[in-house]
């Protein structure tokens, strides 16, 4: 499925989404299209490394609870008690936030060439949208993500609570190109990517680029 076209000039989608949403599903299955793929959550986990200065900040912020038996941030236990209330959230976030967008910005000044995906939850939050030739936005009613977060080991409180923090996606539908539904079966998923990819290379997205460099 590779195209030639990925090896020349750069095309930059960013993809958000909030949690069981099915973002990185999206983002996982252009790569197969020959994408190359910047992940935001990637990024957070390689900032948590023992003895790096995020890693002082939430120990000191969330107390010993947040590490294993190796002194390393357990991700469960550090997300138990930053997804308690919107006041740990905030905590959580004015910490890790700061160093990720720089690095995931760095990430995107490096890529040049070819199709670049940004998969970041909050793409449209922190105006990332912006700088994408593409912005879609993956969403999916509260009950599937509800159940695609048990199968990742959330229980049902948990998730009620992550989405709740998060609240709704539906103030970024009119700052995305492409709200895309993530409601149906796996392969009813694939058909729409493939039918993104082939507008990423008609004159169509031409169009859409001239539009939104003219506004």
């Amino acid at each position: 499925m590779f195209d030639r076209q990925l090896s020349q000039q750069r095309l930059l989608i960013g993809i958000g989404g909030n949690i069981g949403a099915g973002k990185t599903t999206v983002a996982n299955e252009l790569k197969h299209y020959g994408a190359r793929i910047i992940d935001a959550d990637q990024i957070g986990k390689n900032l948590l490394k023992k003895g790096g200065e995020p890693y002082k900040k939430l120990l000191a912020a969330f107390g010993k609870d947040i590490l294993n038996h190796n002194c390393e941030i357990d991700r469960k236990a550090l997300a138990k008690k930053a997804f308690a209330s919107r006041v740990t959230l905030h905590k959580l976030n004015s910490i890790m936030h700061p160093p990720l967008l720089k690095r995931l910005q760095a990430e995107i000044d490096k890529a040049k060439k070819g199709l670049v995906v940004v998969d970041a939850a909050l793409l449209f939050a922190w105006k990332l949208h912006k700088q994408m030739d593409i912005a879609i936005l993956v969403t999916a009613p509260d009950h599937l993500r509800i159940a695609r977060l048990a199968k990742a080991g959330l229980t049902a409180d948990e998730a009620q609570q992550r989405l709740k923090l998060q609240g709704s996606d539906t103030k970024y539908w009119r700052q995305a190109d492409f709200v895309l539904e993530n409601c149906g079966s796996i392969s009813e998923l694939k058909r729409k990517i493939r039918a993104l990819w082939n507008y990423f290379y008609s004159n169509r997205l031409e169009k859409l680029k001239a539009k939104k460099t003219a506004s």
